[in-house]
């Protein structure tokens, strides 16, 4: 199973938003089912949307809505990275036991502080 796939895209001629339809090979590579949830990404924009199989277009094609394509300003025949939205993260450092980060801690009174029965 692959965890993202880069794909062309293809405009789709009906209105709409938040569906991708991917070739049938791509498909089955992220291991999809009818509308399970894809992040579609180019650059920084990155987009939800609901997985259909596309059973007309060509390998490795994507074909998206004309609003989603605005949305990630993408044209026709550009290439997007397609991750199943529940799919494997990257494993990250685990946090060691006892440390903790800086944010949270109070700042200790420096020198003697004045009580108010001193005056």
């Amino acid at each position: 199973m692959a965890d993202d796939l880069r794909l062309t895209v293809v405009a789709s001629s009906i209105d709409g938003k938040g569906i991708a339809k991917l070739d049938s090979e791509s498909f089955s590579k992220l291991k999809l089912s009818d509308g399970m949830k894809i992040i579609v990404t180019y650059g920084t924009k990155s987009k939800e949307m609901s997985a259909k199989q596309d059973l007309i277009y060509q390998e490795s094609t994507a074909r998206l809505m004309k609003l989603d394509m605005e949305f990630l300003r993408i044209e026709e025949g550009m290439k997007v990275i397609i991750t199943r939205k529940n799919g494997p993260k990257p494993a990250s450092k685990p946090v060691p036991k006892g440390k903790k980060g800086k944010k949270g801690k109070k700042a200790k009174a420096k020198g003697k502080a004045a009580s108010l029965d001193s005056f």
